[in-house]
């Protein structure tokens, strides 16, 4: 009796990860080759939400197998399909807006973090619990397989040197890579050769902060005009950092009631980056 609706669950919940995967997969790769803006949020979020995906679509097919359903555990299968159901639900606003707000999405990408975690232990479960044997084999295939193909990508795609950042056609992209080995290295000079500046001066701003180095947050400034990779698109973006000072720190942090008196070099230093934007 269980098979009249835990199907149809999990063949709805399958095809809303099989878009999801198809979705994020050109940010998945993205990862790999370090061109990704969000660093480790990114790793998580994109390899983790795939993993997630992968594993609702096993786990339909292993329902939608004949004479499997006294081999599983009910309630795996359903914790591990409902969190697609949930995504799904969370984009609506997106859809049903004729004018969606630029959050429209942030109830998808909050589900999709927290479920990640949740779909990949129920799947476990429902792969460990199941009485199954080729069940069971799928479950480790599919693992093995994954980690193996994580792995090649890694191999392939990711830049061993910064130089090889400079072969993405993106300048966005070419940035992030950058940034990505200057975090690494806390090597100021690849952050200096960034172009896009939002890029750059985030750059600039967490070296300075790393390596205790003050003087490096004179740097975030930029009075030339916009390149055109930095028109309208982006300059609400850019706007914050023309308008509001960024903290860069000269020692670490002390109490405050000892800041003025005993440690006077530990106050935050701010540097205002307010900057004239020529009119055109």
């Amino acid at each position: 009796m269980r098979r009249f609706w835990i199907a149809p669950l999990g063949i709805i919940a399958s095809l809303i990860a099989a878009a999801v995967i198809i979705n994020q997969l050109r940010s998945a790769i993205d990862v790999f080759q370090l061109a990704d803006p969000t660093g480790a949020f990114g790793t998580y979020f994109y390899l983790g939400g795939l993993a997630a995906n992968l594993a609702v679509i096993l786990l339909t097919v292993c329902v939608l197998l004949p004479r499997s359903q006294p081999d599983f555990r009910l309630g795996f299968a359903v914790v591990a399909f409902a969190p697609s159901l949930l995504q799904a639900i969370a984009t609506l606003p997106c859809f049903l807006s004729s004018r969606p707000g630029a959050l429209c999405g942030v109830g998808f990408i909050f589900v999709s973090y927290v479920s990640i975690p949740v779909v990949i232990f129920a799947a476990i479960g429902f792969v460990a619990t199941s009485g199954s044997r080729s069940v069971k084999m799928a479950g480790i295939a599919v693992a093995v397989a994954f980690l193996g193909s994580a792995a090649i990508a890694q191999a392939v795609l990711a830049p061993s040197t910064p130089d090889q950042c400079r072969d993405f056609a993106e300048v966005t992209k070419r940035s992030n890579c950058l940034k990505a080995f200057a975090d690494r290295t806390h090597d100021e000079k690849l952050c200096r050769s960034i172009e896009f500046r939002t890029t750059r001066f985030t750059c600039l701003r967490e070296v300075a902060v790393e390596k205790q180095q003050p003087p490096l947050c004179d740097e975030i400034r930029d009075d030339g005009p916009i390149p055109a990779y930095e028109g309208s698109a982006v300059f609400s973006g850019m706007s914050a950092f023309r308008t509001w000072p960024t903290p860069c720190m000269t020692e670490p942090n002390v109490p405050r009631s000892k800041t003025r008196s005993c440690a006077p070099v530990a106050r935050l230093t701010y540097r205002d980056l307010r900057v004239p934007v020529p009119m055109r």
